[in-house]
């Protein structure tokens, strides 16, 4: 019974570290800020009018001209983009600080070792080649822009131009104050007197990121880490971490969008229809990813133009602001196998918030709710504990009197078992009842950016990060001890000694989770001890 007893802890303990490793991705720590290349749908369309000559420098590298930088202020973010290959060179969510502390920045969502973000075009046709290596001019009358607030909701298109001797490119960004969605435009003019036939790609960027290495039981990265696609609609990750320098791989599918995540925070491209179907992720060097996906062939006549769209979104993962802005984007809050249940659990917790407006108070209404809703099952658990323990003496006795025949003990450990009316998985069955649901509030505390920089009360500054002090995990710790003592088992002294091991070890396994988390599990902690000492003082029989 001892090495079933050990074997059974051993089990446990790697179900536990196989949870984390299915249900929590080890990320890959990037720079400084949190950043993901935002979906966009894409549509194509060919006329043949011919576009107005508008004068532009000609071909040259950047430093061949004056680089500007246009600010775009929406009451939501802080946007600048560069002229220097038009790319977005800051991205600040003004509702998002780095730290908890009053003064602290806001999270710039483009890593400013990188200082380059946009969905960048390349193409090949029989008249030349075209990389956005280049420096754009642009019709911005100001080098500051305010949208939004006292100036209505309407939005601001920023146009970038450059003209070479065949074809003419004009990229436009179109900023929503109410929204972090970017509206993207890429429109190719023919100023050749053939035909223009190629091939066109899009890469979101190139990002530099630093992965950790070793193994770490519980994660807790801010920014972006890893590429990931919404393919064939689900969601793929952990797309490039494994490969080396200088290796590529390649997802294929009916792509909706593409980009970099985080924790709490996407930068994602949605691609258009009709495309190759691949996204191709390279690690160019030990820092340095990029995800292009290739949006096909195209034909334009003399004099014509091809217009390509996309939408970015480059923002927090929250489920409004991923929804407003469409393309799937919210399945990039990966709550795992049981989102079904997760998301309504979300839902309550920022519903709980809404009247107590404190997510700690808020995460314990929740496991009161959740504790009650489970009530039933928790009490037939118990009740069926209860019995087993008052026959355990009976049970020891056959054992003993049959221990030379094990074929006998069994039947007469059944016959008891029946004449009690007692079901001898009981216990446990109900018990497993609720591993989805709290498999599905782990996942919905852990990945709700809701409880990022939320306080609570006395020293715990944020629910999302470990308790500084560890006196959360300890309490837990000692609850579970508790817990235990309180909990009928119908296990021999010895076995009793061993399972007190389980407080020790879901403590250590504590001390790095969420504070948000650790409250939760005290709280159903003390829950469950005062449901036991119910049973135990009033129900005898």
């Amino acid at each position: 019974m001892e090495k079933k007893t050990l074997i059974a802890i051993a089990l446990s303990f790697c179900v536990i570290l196989l949870w984390q490793l299915l249900f929590v991705k080890p990320p890959v720590t990037p720079s400084p800020e949190s950043g993901v290349a935002p979906p966009g749908n894409a549509t194509e369309e060919v006329t043949t009018e011919v576009a107005p000559t508008v004068p532009t420098p000609a071909p040259g590298p950047v430093a061949a001209g004056e680089e500007r930088i246009i600010e775009i202020e929406s009451p939501l973010y802080i946007a600048r983009v560069t002229t220097n290959e038009g790319r977005i060179a800051s991205f600040s969510l003004k509702d998002y600080r780095e730290t908890i502390e009053e003064d602290s920045l806001p999270v710039d969502i483009i890593p400013q070792e990188l200082e380059k973000l946009s969905p960048k075009i390349a193409f090949d046709t029989n008249l030349g080649s075209f990389e956005e290596n280049i420096l754009y001019t642009t019709t911005a009358d100001s080098d500051y822009i305010t949208i939004g607030g006292d100036k209505g909701n309407d939005p601001y298109s920023l146009v970038l131009m450059w003209e070479g001797d065949n074809f003419r490119v004009e990229k436009t960004y179109i900023f929503h104050p109410d929204t972090y969605g970017i509206d993207v435009t890429f429109t190719i003019t023919n100023r050749a007197e053939n035909n223009m036939d190629g091939e066109m790609s899009v890469s979101l960027f190139e990002y530099l990121s630093t992965e950790k290495k070793g193994f770490r039981l519980f994660q807790n990265v801010e920014y972006p880490s890893n590429l990931i696609a919404y393919v064939d609609e689900g969601l793929k990750t952990e797309i490039v971490i494994k490969i080396k320098p200088e290796q590529e791989k390649t997802i294929t599918g009916d792509v909706t969008w593409f980009g970099f995540d985080s924790k709490y925070f996407l930068v994602a491209a949605a691609v258009p229809e009709g495309g190759s179907k691949t996204i191709t992720a390279v690690r160019t060097d030990e820092n340095t990813i990029t995800g292009t996906y290739g949006i096909g062939e195209f034909s334009v006549p003399a004099g014509g133009q091809i217009k390509k769209e996309l939408v970015l979104y480059l923002g927090p993962k929250e489920a409004k602001a991923t929804e407003a802005v469409g393309h799937s984007l919210d399945a990039s809050i990966n709550y795992g196998f049981f989102a079904f249940l997760s998301i309504p659990l979300v839902y309550l917790l920022k519903l709980f918030f809404s009247i107590v407006k404190n997510y700690g108070a808020a995460i314990i209404i929740l496991t009161i709710v959740v504790r009650i809703l489970l009530y039933p099952i928790t009490y037939k658990s118990m009740k069926s504990m209860k019995e087993l323990q008052k026959i355990q003496p009976l049970i020891l006795a056959i054992r003993d009197k049959h221990k030379n025949n094990r074929e006998k003990m069994n039947e007469e450990v059944m016959r008891l078992y029946q004449t009690h009316k007692i079901n001898p998985l009981g216990g446990c069955l109900p018990l497993l009842l609720q591993i989805p649901v709290f498999i599905a509030l782990y996942k919905a505390l852990y990945v709700a950016i809701e409880l990022r920089h939320s306080p609570f009360c006395l020293w715990i500054k944020d629910l999302s990060v470990m308790d500084p002090y560890y006196v959360t995990p300890i309490v837990m710790g000692l609850s579970y001890f508790v817990q235990q003592k309180m909990t009928p088992t119908t296990a021999d002294p010895i076995q009793q000694k061993v399972m007190m091991l389980m407080p020790v070890i879901f403590t250590v396994i504590f001390l790095n989770l969420p504070s948000g988390l650790v409250l939760y599990f005290f709280v159903s902690n003390l829950l469950s001890i005062g449901q036991q000492f119910y049973m135990n003082k009033f129900q005898k029989d």
